[in-house]
């Protein structure tokens, strides 16, 4: 009898301790190569979601694992049940929204334009259809954009998000920023697609490109929840509350920015 208590304590015991661990622990799905929002120096993942998503597994009492994947299986992730959540300057958009759930807003994004400095031009600065009408008559213009990024839909052309594409243009994705931006220095593209804030670091990294400080589209990004998990979805939307009325959140972003 006290053999067949200690098989069980050896098998059940164990088991409750794996338990453990899985309730314990939150995984985030991201895609660390979107600074300042998130990145890798060295081994450590730094930026802006990054230190939202630590936020958010500290004030659970959970211990955060990062899941760093490319930006277009973010969401498929967080769908699939492979990431409890996902931060990874998400737009927050109807299609996206069919097969995964949204918290309210944290930051206001929005897509803009890098040329090279030869190529900038101060008249379209702050005005939006001139900078669209600028493109349009660019026959055979090559457009890098961020593989199933907000850029990407934007220049291709997507009635779901409401983005009209670029007819005349031949669109290059890549599976970051950073390698649109260099092959823009390289001559490899025309132009590049791409969130503000990203691109003003990809700028001071690439010499001789200049972002076009004119805004073609006005977005939200929000956390990704799988629609499953709604009582997850209140938790981030209660500790994002929490952050804006405490001002860590304010701090998060003056610390990049």
């Amino acid at each position: 009898m006290k053999k067949l208590a200690l098989t069980l304590c050896l098998i059940i015991f164990p088991l409750l301790l794996l338990g453990c661990k899985k309730e314990n622990k939150l995984v985030v799905a991201t895609a660390a190569n979107f600074a300042p929002f998130e990145y890798k120096e060295g081994k450590e993942f730094k930026g802006i979601d990054i230190e939202i998503a630590q936020e958010i597994a500290k004030r659970l009492g959970k211990t955060l694992e990062i899941l760093d994947i490319e930006f277009d299986s973010v969401v498929s992730a967080i769908n699939s049940g492979n990431a409890d959540f996902g931060i990874s300057g998400l737009t927050i958009n109807a299609t996206r929204s069919k097969v995964i759930n949204f918290s309210i807003p944290y930051y206001n994004a929005a897509q803009v334009v890098i040329v090279r400095e030869e190529d900038y031009n101060p008249a379209l600065e702050g005005d939006t259809q001139a900078l669209i009408d600028w493109i349009k008559a660019k026959n055979g213009v090559k457009i890098g954009v961020q593989s199933g990024s907000t850029g990407a839909f934007y220049a291709i052309g997507d009635a779901n998000w409401g983005f009209e594409g670029f007819k005349n243009a031949e669109v290059k994705s890549f599976t970051n920023g950073s390698l649109a931006t260099n092959a823009l220095s390289n001559r490899q593209i025309d132009l590049v697609i791409i969130d503000e804030a990203p691109a003003k670091m990809f700028v001071a990294a690439n010499a001789g490109t200049r972002v076009i400080n004119t805004y073609l589209t006005e977005e939200e990004y929000g956390v990704g929840v799988n629609k499953n998990n709604q009582e997850l979805l209140q938790q981030i939307n209660d500790i994002l509350k929490q952050m804006q009325e405490d001002g860590s959140l304010k701090t998060i972003l003056q610390k990049y920015f």
